[in-house]
């Protein structure tokens, strides 16, 4: 007993260590999408809507190819673990071009951007203020991509916090910047959702360099083939391939079906948008903190399951969850008990204020599920199971929640409460789908 309290004790201080930074390095990157939310809300309610169409119509490529770099964090992970530190570098410069290669066919999709949204069906004031967003958003797409692939390299390596550091950094950069194009100070235009688009490119460009900067220069660069032509050869690099594949696929499934909520929410008016818009936000950063704890715990079960240990990699993926429903717990606790708060921080529109505060208490709900779901697919990436569970995401986004959302929305009149009840009953059932499959495999010899 006492053996076993000590595993589990060196589990979780060995998460915490891990965990902590690629936290915050993922709940910044949100938080700056709040903050461009928050001082956009507080200057204009339509602006807000030409920027959550903007962000809604940007984020799926982006989130998709940050999932196609997840391979980086697993390949790294895993070669780490086996001491084969040379194959680490290897990973990265793989992924540098394909990061270019993919910026630049971002640029192509922000020069469409207005016809995209006119296809979704949104009206013409509104698919043109947030195809100017749109289009000022894929100027960054380059930078994005290159600093997925550098972060994921140093998350692989358990080396997560220069990228913390570089986020904490932007952060304050990215406040600044908003607060003085958005608004228009020192003489400078008011350039609304515009303004924050342009210092969202112009942060995170800079984010790319300095971690591109911080990898190749990093002390022990030679031992981990930093500066090493990739290795090329098709075989040696399938495992960061088909990670890659299957976590953009499931990114991508997962993005585009919430886009598509979003889209329905664009249809139920601009005040039901921007409510929609607060809590979606208020739920994302939270997302994003369980991401973390997951990446964290897709790092120690691939470290484990690249050494045979099959007993470390079990723990590992049961004390992540744990620790991950744990603060999940908490936070819907939270935002049920400050709905109003939260909502205020967003808007001094007293119209959005009373349609967003009731959803506000409705999704408090969501967290415990969303970030127990997210866990458990990080710790099956790590265990070099990637299919099924995309399968599984496919299953409860596409094909419960889509119909769903339209039918409690729309059909029932729920509104945007309808679109969050959906998403409620999907993500719990996409829960208990993959606590199920990671259940089984560590049944398995």
């Amino acid at each position: 007993m006492r053996l076993r309290r000590r595993l589990i004790a060196g589990h979780l201080a060995d998460l915490v260590r891990l965990s902590v930074p690629v936290m915050v390095s993922r709940v910044g990157i949100l938080t700056m999408a709040v903050v461009d939310t928050v001082v956009v809300g507080r200057f204009a309610s339509d602006e807000l809507g030409f920027l959550s169409l903007g962000i809604a119509v940007y984020l799926p490529f982006l989130l998709t190819v940050m999932g196609l770099m997840v391979g980086n964090t697993v390949f790294a992970a895993q070669a780490y673990g086996r001491g084969d530190l040379g194959a680490c570098g290897g990973a990265w410069r793989r992924s540098l071009p394909i990061a270019l290669a993919f910026g630049a066919f971002g640029l192509g999709l922000g020069l469409h951007a207005e016809d995209i949204l006119l296809a979704t069906g949104q009206t013409e004031e509104m698919s043109a203020g947030a195809g100017r967003v749109f289009l000022i958003l894929a100027l960054g797409y380059p930078g994005n991509f290159l600093y997925f692939a550098s972060a994921f390299l140093l998350e692989g390596i358990r080396r997560p916090r220069p990228a913390a550091v570089a986020i904490i950094a932007a952060n304050a950069v990215n406040l600044a910047g908003d607060l003085v194009l958005v608004n228009g100070m020192f003489g400078l235009p008011a350039l609304g959702a515009e303004g924050s688009a342009w210092t969202t490119t112009g942060v995170r460009t800079g984010l790319a360099v300095a971690l591109v900067a911080y990898v190749w220069w990093m002390p022990d660069r030679r031992r981990l083939g930093v500066r090493v032509p990739a290795d090329w050869r098709w075989r040696g690099w399938r495992l960061q391939r088909t990670v890659g594949y299957a976590a953009a696929v499931a990114i991508a499934v997962e993005v585009g079906a919430f886009t598509v909520v979003n889209l329905f929410a664009g249809w139920l008016g601009v005040v039901q948008l921007a409510s929609f818009t607060i809590v979606l936000n208020v739920l994302s950063v939270l997302f994003m903190a369980a991401n973390g704890i997951g990446t964290a715990t897709s790092v120690r079960v691939a470290n484990a399951f690249a050494r045979g240990n099959r007993r470390r990699w079990v723990v590992a993926g049961w004390s992540g969850l744990t620790a991950t429903l744990g603060i999940m717990a908490v936070a819907g606790i939270a935002m049920a008990l400050f709905a109003e708060e939260l909502v205020r921080i967003h808007t001094n529109d007293p119209a959005v204020l009373v349609a967003a505060v009731p959803v506000m208490l409705l999704a408090s709900l969501v967290p415990l599920a969303d970030g127990g779901q997210a866990l458990m697919s990080r710790a099956l990436w790590g265990r070099s199971d990637v299919w099924v569970p995309t399968l599984l995401q496919a299953t409860a986004f596409l094909g419960c929640m889509l119909p769903l959302a339209l039918w409690l929305g729309f059909g029932l009149g729920h509104g945007v409460a309808g679109l969050f009840e959906a998403m409620i009953v999907s993500i719990i059932l996409l829960f208990v789908l993959l606590c199920g499959r990671f259940a089984a495999l560590a049944r398995r010899p």
